[in-house]
């Protein structure tokens, strides 16, 4: 399996799957991932250029590449700008994908003029939840009540809260979380598409245009939930949320008291998963990722109830 070979057979390998996919290399340039253990190189040739995507180590990885072809494919087919698959092989779950170079929203600057092309990406996403593919799905189908706490809730407390804060959570704190999940499933108001983590770093911007990445773990969810990745997005310092809001509730025509509701109460959760993300991948040796727990803890910390504001935080 490749990427549980060897640095030099590694090499040899790569190449001779590269001359199998037809390009004349001209220069292989590995570029910084993000979150991933996945590996990006750019692929150059004397025309153009290509990004290829090395899987993660296990089996995971292969399913991982397997779920980007698959979603991928979806969602070009059916009108979202996602870059263009040009090669994947399942043996080795090597990925050859379109370039979109490396301007990402967060970084564009003109990105407020950006950002409704991205709510309505996001709208029309959503409308295909009829069509999804769902047996395509990388682990759980649903994003639900157990997938928030073992993967968002537990997941802060673990790395921000015992790692960072070096704070152990109280019995009672426990039971306040418990309780806050409940009644936060009970006002879900809808299940669509998710990308799961549609944010300003898996937003490329091409010749003016915005273009969707890192879509390998969509899955079907309440409609807040991309939204809010989007709109308290720590990478960013300035973005205009409710002008925002306003275009996505009159583009989906939504109850908004209902909407607004669930939108607050995913937006903690997503606050959670970021925090525990960007400690445990500063951990890593990623440590930019630290830059952006004091925008995420400031965003939380406004969003809490108080009573569970004063349980986390004091």
């Amino acid at each position: 399996m490749f990427p549980t070979l060897p640095v030099k057979e590694k090499s040899v390998y790569l190449h001779e799957a590269l001359r199998e996919l037809g390009l004349n290399i001209k220069e292989i340039i590995p570029l910084q991932g993000d979150g991933s253990a996945r590996k990006f190189l750019r692929i150059k040739t004397p025309k153009e250029s290509f990004i290829l995507i090395l899987p993660q180590p296990g089996e995971y990885g292969l399913r991982e590449a397997q779920a980007y072809y698959r979603i991928g494919r979806f969602l070009k087919s059916h009108g979202i700008p996602v870059p263009d698959i040009l090669a994947y092989r399942d043996q080795d779950g090597l990925l050859l994908v379109e370039d979109l170079g490396d301007l990402r929203l967060c970084e564009h600057p003109e990105r407020e003029r950006l950002y409704p092309e991205a709510v309505k990406i996001l709208v029309n996403l959503q409308a295909l939840t009829p069509r999804f593919p769902r047996e395509t799905t990388l682990e759980t189908l649903y994003y639900d009540r157990d997938l928030i706490w073992h993967k968002e809730i537990l997941y802060f407390e673990k790395w921000y809260l015992k790692i960072h804060r070096k704070k152990t959570w109280f019995i009672e704190t426990r039971s306040l979380l418990e309780d806050f999940l409940q009644e936060s499933v009970d006002c879900f108001t809808d299940t669509v598409v998710l990308h799961r983590d549609f944010q300003s770093r898996n937003l490329m911007v091409k010749n003016g245009r915005l273009y969707v990445i890192d879509f390998q773990g969509a899955r079907i969810g309440p409609p807040s939930y991309d939204l809010a990745s989007l709109l308290w997005d720590p990478y960013v310092e300035r973005i205009p949320t409710e002008r925002l809001l306003d275009l996505y509730l009159r583009l989906t025509s939504r109850d908004r008291q209902t909407f607004l509701e669930e939108f607050k109460r995913i937006s903690i959760f997503r606050l959670m998963q970021a925090l525990g993300a960007f400690v445990k991948l500063s951990s890593q040796g990623k440590s930019w990722f630290r830059d952006y727990i004091p925008r995420a803890e400031k965003r939380l910390r406004k969003l809490l109830p108080s009573y569970l504001r004063k349980a986390l935080f004091e």
